[in-house]
């Protein structure tokens, strides 16, 4: 996602990249072509909100949204049929239980 050197705000733009699902993909689209604006503005306005809750709830509460946005990548990254051999890690490397 690549942005002017300011956003609309009149604040300097940064550049991120970031992967979001096809499907969460083609909702952005579609919403910014609906409402006529960039998908850059959509995703600055969704952070802006997100930050703007994490502010009112606090440390604990934004760390358990990040927990819950993260847990679906890392349940595929660890439950996968490639690392199903360290389930066994104790039998695979000799560690006795207890």
């Amino acid at each position: 996602m690549s942005q002017a050197s300011t956003l609309s705000s009149g604040f300097p733009a940064a550049t991120r990249e970031f992967t979001l699902t096809s499907g969460s993909a083609l909702r952005l689209a579609r919403l910014a072509k609906t409402r006529q604006v960039s998908e850059s503005e959509i995703v600055e306005k969704a952070l802006n909100i997100f930050f703007s809750l994490a502010d009112f709830g606090g440390e604990e509460i934004e760390r358990q949204d990040w927990y819950r946005l993260s847990e679906a990548s890392l349940l595929r990254l660890w439950d996968n049929e490639q690392d199903v051999v360290y389930d066994n890690w104790r039998e695979l490397y000799g560690v006795s239980e207890g």
